[in-house]
């Protein structure tokens, strides 16, 4: 499948406020909802996606590397950062959408596509919808094929998957993001996903990190943690056929093996895995990021 509605409008966008060099810009997607994403720098596209509940300027580091090289493109998907927060549309599918009108829009060709975590769940979804229509090459952040453990899975399917939810594991989260003390419980949770360093020594990045994840409202969040979670992705892992790079860390919640495992699904896909202490955890294109952005460029350079 190659067509897709176009956005109706793109704005030119003002300077962010976080990133320098960049504009904060929105476009229309063809069901209406308005949608923020970050422009900055010319010549060959590279565009990023965040994770679940995070924003697109998780990337601010990799924007100040790559700007100067490439143009760099991070959306907020719909619900999260400064992206509006409609009604509907909280699947990777509805997302995929949203982000080939997004290229559309932009006329933007021989993409490199960028997605950490939940982004990842999209950049499968886009591949079931549109296959490698304006790709060039994928990088995948450390994501698992899925989240929710399913009790009929042979122990070879589970070893794949890595799931991290089983059975009530899912409901008791979504709880607790709903509780009084869901705020509280949001930075508990996303301190897991960081090395203890980077908690002790960059503490005002990580409170940014939390008010950029508490953007999403957390009905939203939890309608699409419960829509990601137990779709199944590795059919789609396997037919993809574009140059990838598979990257996953020892210190993050994703399981280093169910890393290696996707790696080896993609024909001629390279693989990196962040040692503990290269700022390997679930957000080490932060914690390590100038080591990130060099093997980045490297293989986009390839």
């Amino acid at each position: 499948m190659t067509g897709s509605v176009a956005a109706s409008h793109v704005e030119a966008g003002e300077a962010h406020p976080v990133i320098k060099g960049a504009l904060r810009r929105n476009f229309i997607s063809s069901d209406g909802v308005r949608l923020n994403f970050i422009d900055a720098g010319k010549g060959r596209p590279v565009v990023m996606l965040p994770g679940w509940s995070q924003s697109a300027a998780m990337f601010r580091h990799q924007f100040e590397a790559l700007g100067p090289l490439y143009r760099v493109v991070a959306m907020d998907p719909r619900g999260h950062g400064d992206s509006e927060a409609p009604s509907h549309g909280y699947n990777p599918h509805r997302m995929a959408l949203d982000l080939h009108e997004l290229m559309v829009s932009l006329d933007l060709r021989d993409v490199v596509l960028v997605g950490h975590s939940s982004g990842v769940k999209i950049v499968w979804a886009y591949w079931e919808l549109f296959e490698a229509d304006r790709l060039s090459k994928l990088v995948v952040v450390d994501d698992s094929p899925r989240l929710v453990d399913n009790p009929a899975w042979s122990e070879e399917s589970r070893a794949q998957v890595g799931p991290m939810y089983f059975t009530g594991d899912l409901d008791r989260f979504a709880s607790s993001l709903l509780a009084p003390d869901g705020e509280e419980f949001t930075r508990t949770a996303m301190a897991t996903m960081f090395s203890p360093a980077f908690l002790r020594d960059r503490a005002d990045e990580f409170a940014w990190i939390i008010e950029e994840n508490l953007k999403m409202p957390r009905d939203k969040a939890i309608e699409l943690l419960y829509a990601t979670s137990g779709m199944d992705w590795r059919g789609t892992i396997g037919r993809v056929r574009l140059p990838t790079l598979v990257i996953g860390a020892e210190g993050s919640t994703h399981k280093v093996s169910v890393i290696r495992w996707i790696a080896s699904q993609i024909p001629g896909a390279k693989l990196r895995v962040y040692p503990r202490d290269e700022g390997g955890s679930h957000f080490m294109f932060i914690e390590n990021a100038k080591r990130f952005n060099q093997e980045l460029i490297a293989f986009i350079e390839e």
